[in-house]
């Protein structure tokens, strides 16, 4: 069992009762100046007077729990926690030709990066994606979407797009910026993936990262490795320009990752978890209201401290 509030800052009001007990606590001004205290018996103090400290303890504890109350206390299960909301994230997924030869196992690049978005989208349960392919232009090929099965689809048919070879990084990068300009999400995300280096000069990668630091979008990179023919099985990258996405990344407070194919899914994952981390907590899908408990208890130590002061420690005349 968890319990939370909902405006935990009004929980800083309960600093304020030691004041109140002290205020509180001050003796009474009296009525009558005696210039000795001979005639007051001090050694025969009855129970009603060693008790008069008792109301303003149960008004102390009464306010106590009224302000607990506003602070909003709130019970649920784990079981019943739903992932954050407000996550929008790009994919953007360089299909050129180099992308398209083949790797270890025979699979090309490409087709590991598609198994592995698939796995990433069919982890989603409220995140809005979006979807840019590139090769010597930019293609976008989804919205913004919670469409996830037509989604997949188009992940699968981004190889097929018949555009001219090349890499266009800082072209895809712009659009995916666009698809996330208007976006009120608490998290909006870019995941570009390429395995080469930008060859076109309308759109410098680093000039995007700029508009993009400027929107609040972080962009993370991926610098796909690939196989080197070499008898070792080492990986190395083709043509990535790895300081220009490392910039990329650390301009919009993201990171830049380099992956063999096979350590793909590890990256998308991590992306995921730095993601999520930077939402908090995850929020309770139902929750039950602790409040009205709160105000019971305090209107009870209210209506105590009242039979106390009129009736059980009432001054006889």
């Amino acid at each position: 069992m968890n319990v939370e509030f909902a405006w935990p800052l009004a929980l800083s009001l309960l600093l304020a009762l030691p004041l109140l007990g002290v205020w509180g606590a001050r003796a009474p001004r009296p009525a009558l100046r005696m210039s000795s205290l001979g005639s007051v018996d001090a050694g025969n103090r009855s129970w009603r007077v060693r008790l008069r400290w008792l109301p303003g303890a149960l008004r102390l504890a009464a306010i106590a729990l009224l302000i607990v109350a506003v602070a909003r206390p709130q019970r649920g299960e784990a079981e019943n926690l739903v992932p954050q909301e407000g996550i929008d994230i790009v994919l953007v997924l360089d299909t050129s030709t180099s992308m398209q030869q083949p790797v270890l196992g025979g699979q090309s690049r490409l087709e590991i990066a598609q198994d592995v978005l698939r796995d990433f989208i069919a982890e989603r349960e409220t995140d809005r994606l979006g979807l840019v392919a590139f090769r010597s232009r930019s293609f976008v090929m989804s919205p913004l979407t919670v469409d996830y099965s037509a989604f997949q689809d188009l992940v699968a048919d981004a190889g097929g797009l018949d555009i001219p070879n090349g890499t266009a990084i800082g072209l895809a990068l712009t659009d995916a910026i666009g698809l996330l300009r208007e976006s009120s999400a608490e998290s909006r995300t870019i995941i570009m993936l390429s395995d080469g280096e930008n060859n076109r000069p309308e759109v410098e990668p680093e000039e995007a990262a700029r508009i993009a630091q400027a929107l609040g979008v972080r962009i993370y990179t991926i610098g796909v490795f690939g196989d080197t023919g070499a008898p070792t099985g080492e990986f190395v990258p083709f043509s990535v320009n790895e300081a220009s996405l490392r910039t990329i990344a650390d301009l919009t407070d993201a990171e830049y990752f380099a992956a063999d194919p096979e350590s793909l899914d590890d990256v998308y994952e991590t992306i995921d978890e730095l993601e999520r981390s930077r939402l908090g907590p995850r929020r309770f899908a139902s929750v039950d209201e602790l409040a009205p408990y709160a105000v019971g208890a305090a209107l009870a130590l209210i209506a105590l401290e009242v039979l106390l002061v009129t009736m059980v420690l009432r001054r006889m005349p």
